[in-house]
């Protein structure tokens, strides 16, 4: 989940100040040429993930700060919060697939590894096993993919309309995951490490029972966050150098 955010708002500051620029330099009459110009925006974009970009409201991004997630689902009820993710600089860009007529982006990403801490209040149940605690955790994910499409929408009026995203679409996979919640039932070292183990021995299977929760919360702060970004281009940056036919 947290790769999603990572990539959205990756995409939202490639559409934005002065790699607005840079877009608008990309031919989008030529498709190759049209996502070749686009994945190199967005490995230009690595040396900027320490600092953000303030004038367009992109955050710093390694390491990134969340907020608060919250997760539901079936008897098991979770909020993480004061999330550090660390890693992000790492990316690889697989792919980048604009089509200016749909008004749509694909993104496939991957990162070797997400290094995740922060505070956690969890209760219920996790298929068999009763959860309960509050505390600190961390998490590691390793080999992180995403694959992401994003479908943006004209908004206003011309001459002075924006890009905003109407929906995306999120594809996660990790191929290793471990996590540690401290302070579980109180502190009880026997039950803690036993939930623990659980936990970790069914990563995959604990991933796949969240998954659908996690992509509908990242889901919601990916759109306010590239709206966020996106409201600082001109749309004609992205869509002026279409040729009509």
């Amino acid at each position: 989940m947290w790769t999603a955010i990572f990539f959205f708002t990756l995409i939202a500051s490639t559409l934005a100040g002065k790699f607005g620029d840079s877009l608008k330099q990309c031919d989008s009459n030529n498709q190759a040429a049209l996502n070749t110009c686009l994945f190199k925006i967005v490995e230009d974009l690595r040396p900027f993930m320490p600092t953000g970009i303030p004038e367009i409201n992109v955050p710093v991004l390694d390491p990134m700060f969340i907020q608060s997630i919250n997760l539901v689902q079936g008897e098991f009820r979770s909020t993480f919060s004061q999330i550090q993710v660390r890693g992000m600089s790492k990316f690889i860009t697989n792919s980048v697939t604009a089509d200016p007529d749909a008004m749509t982006m694909k993104l496939r990403l991957s990162i070797p590894e997400l290094r995740i801490t922060g505070q956690y209040k969890t209760s219920g149940r996790i298929f068999v096993l009763a959860v309960e605690g509050s505390g600190t955790f961390w998490n590691i994910l390793s080999n992180v993919t995403v694959d992401a499409t994003s479908n943006l929408v004209l908004k206003g009026n011309p001459p002075n309309q924006n890009l905003q995203v109407a929906n995306n679409v999120l594809d996660l996979n990790v191929s290793k995951m471990r996590m540690r919640l401290n302070n579980l039932f109180n502190g009880d070292a026997i039950l803690g490490e036993t939930v623990n183990n659980f936990l970790n021995e069914n990563s995959q299977e604990v991933f796949a029972e969240v998954k659908p929760e996690m992509a509908k919360q990242v889901g919601e702060l990916v759109i306010k966050v590239m709206n966020d970004a996106m409201g600082a281009l001109p749309a004609e940056k992205f869509v002026s150098t279409r040729r009509r036919t």
